[in-house]
């Protein structure tokens, strides 16, 4: 009898861990940097189901090594295209494919989960430095079958100063010391032909 039970038991905490599973199709997230100084564009990826997606959710960014902490709600609308930059492996992650009891799926740079990604909706991040960074995207990344997370959507990401968006940097004042004591040279020198 207890094995009946047990069985039973099992059956169901099983298919119940795979209906949850199913409810959630965020399964992709990847970045790029941003159009100004210190801006990167965070993306999730989701496939279809029918019509066009909004947005929906928040992502969180919390400095590991460098000072930083922020939330922002997705904001850039829902394309159907995959964003321009997005590299599968190498700034572009996918949740894992294996299904078990657990929700926490690991980061793989398989695109064909689940079919691929269709949707893709983003949000830009401003003031950011090299560093490393915990993000958190998971029980915030959307509330509906749309765009809720596959996985636990939570990792570590280091971004480099090539990962940070373009602009123009404001030169360091070693930097613009070294151009002066550069110019008053090259007019010394000037200085010192024309006297001869």
């Amino acid at each position: 009898m207890f094995t009946k039970k047990a069985i039973t038991l099992a059956l169901a905490c099983g298919l119940g861990s795979l209906s949850a599973g199913a409810l959630a199709h965020t399964t992709s997230i990847g970045f790029v940097p941003g159009s100004s100084f210190g801006d990167v564009t965070f993306w999730t990826g989701s496939y279809s189901h029918g019509g066009t997606p909004v947005n929906e959710g928040t992502l969180t960014l919390t400095g590991v090594d460098v000072t930083y902490n922020q939330t922002l709600a997705f904001n850039i609308t829902p394309t159907s295209t995959k964003p321009t930059g997005l590299v599968d492996g190498t700034n572009n992650f996918y949740w894992g494919s294996t299904f078990g009891s657990s929700l926490d799926k690991t980061l793989t740079s398989d695109p064909l989960i689940s079919g691929g990604v269709v949707w893709w909706q983003g949000v830009t991040f401003s003031g950011l430095v090299a560093g490393t960074y915990d993000f958190t995207c998971g029980a915030t990344c959307g509330t509906t079958a749309q765009w809720a997370s596959w996985g636990s959507g939570t990792g570590q990401l280091t971004l480099t100063a090539q990962d940070i968006g373009g602009g123009t940097p404001v030169p360091e004042p070693g930097t613009l010391g070294l151009l002066a004591l550069g110019l008053v040279g090259v007019a010394a020198a000037r200085r010192h032909r024309a006297a001869s």
